[in-house]
């Protein structure tokens, strides 16, 4: 009983955790247009003319060792972190939870569940690495706390299933 809680409970606060994720990177994307604006402001120099960001970004370009960047991650073209699929990736993982509470002795229902939770966290090392590069620390590191979480019911699932088995 106690390690079936444990699992929902992992299960359940690693879905708000990415809920909470996607929603933070899309107002940051919204905000991102409005930064670069400001940026791209002219600023004044010595002789009253003025200099683009852009212009002085170029000049410095050289200098700056190329970055390597993970692009999003977009099997067959489809955005997963459109709200749709957060909604029935949410859906997924909480119906999953439920089940496995509900029917905590299915075997086949625990090997699905921790297949889901490596996916998952699969999905969410990708993520560390995505918001690493550009340069989101706070979403780096919530990334990578929901994929412990992920892994860590993965892992559980798995441990449930064995002893179910026996």
């Amino acid at each position: 009983m106690r390690l079936r809680a444990v699992l929902v409970v992992l299960i359940v606060v690693a879905t708000a955790g990415f809920i909470v994720g996607t929603s933070l990177e899309r107002r940051n994307a919204h905000h991102e247009p409005a930064a670069q604006l400001k940026s791209e402001v002219t600023a004044p120099t010595a002789e009253g003319g003025g200099e683009s960001a852009e212009v002085h970004a170029a000049e410095g370009a050289g200098s700056a060792p190329p970055v390597e960047t993970h692009a999003e991650l977009r099997p067959l073209g489809v955005n997963i972190e459109a709200v749709p699929f957060v909604i029935l990736a949410s859906l997924v993982s909480l119906t999953l939870a439920a089940l496995a509470w509900v029917r905590p002795r299915r075997v086949g229902l625990l090997a699905l569940l921790a297949l889901a939770m490596i996916l998952f966290g699969a999905l969410d090392v990708r993520e560390v690495l995505h918001q690493h590069d550009e340069s989101n620390v706070g979403l780096a590191l919530l990334a990578a706390v929901i994929a412990a979480l992920h892994l860590a019911a993965a892992a559980l699932a798995g441990a449930i299933r064995r002893a179910a088995r026996a």
